[in-house]
């Protein structure tokens, strides 16, 4: 065995024995492909990889599925609370205790393929157009902090697609692989849509953390976890069966 893989298995366990005697509750939202409920199975990529973690490290915790915003109160408020997928941006930094990268992340901005209105070069252009967003998620929160006014906010993702393939809206902005996945979910042809501009900003990595009251000797289980799964191959032979080229 490898000094590299050895040693982080003694970091594991070192983490563990205080840690598992915490109680965890762990959060997310319906957001495929990267997490999401079927038939009551917890599924998707960025599941996937908490999964490993938690195998990895010997705890059993269910995995809830809440709206968004629910998901995040949650996540800030109550103690040993794990929440994912969620962006890291300046505005969350101190709000949680970060473990770590779980998956690849881009935004970007679409319109109709038809409305050959819009033209967005930069990200001041976007500010003239109405623009789809979930309340509470990094999309609206990056986009409220840059002085954007005309925001759509909903509740659910899927609705803003509904509402641009109506022509409701000017534009909606999304993460790359979570679009091609609903729209097919929808029964809508991604022809029907055009990408007119990428959120660098906010596009790189999603994360897993926890509530800022968390038990340190968790967060640390957690993130020893990740970084034995990194280790051993695990984490990349998830990252290949979604094979995401967003």
């Amino acid at each position: 065995m490898p000094m590299r893989v050895l040693a982080c298995i003694l970091l594991v366990l070192m983490a563990i024995l205080p840690a598992k005697a915490q109680p965890l509750t762990i959060v997310t939202e319906e957001f495929p492909p990267y997490n999401f409920s079927q038939d009551g199975v917890p599924q998707g990529l960025s599941t996937e990889v908490v999964e490993a973690v938690l195998q990895k490290i010997g705890f059993d915790a269910k995995i809830e599925f809440l709206p968004w915003a629910r998901a995040y109160l949650t996540a800030q408020n109550r103690k040993n609370t794990l929440i994912y997928s969620i962006g890291r941006i300046p505005e969350r930094e101190d709000l949680f205790e970060w473990v770590g990268v779980i998956a690849p992340f881009n935004t970007s901005l679409y319109t109709r393929a038809d409305n050959t209105g819009v033209s967005i070069a930069s990200l001041n252009d976007a500010k003239r157009y109405s623009i789809g967003v979930s309340v509470k998620d990094v999309i609206y929160q990056y986009l409220d902090g840059e002085g954007f006014k005309q925001l759509d906010v909903v509740g659910e993702d899927v609705l803003n697609i509904r509402k641009l393939a109506l022509g409701r809206i000017d534009i909606i902005a999304f993460d790359e692989a979570s679009f091609n996945y609903r729209v097919a979910l929808e029964g809508m042809d991604m022809g029907t849509f055009r990408r007119v501009y990428r959120l660098e900003e906010i596009s790189g990595s999603l994360y897993m953390a926890f509530s800022k009251t968390s038990d340190p000797e968790l967060v640390a289980a957690f993130r020893e976890g990740l970084a034995a799964i990194r280790s051993d191959g695990t984490y990349e032979q998830i990252l290949a069966r979604y094979a995401l080229m967003n």
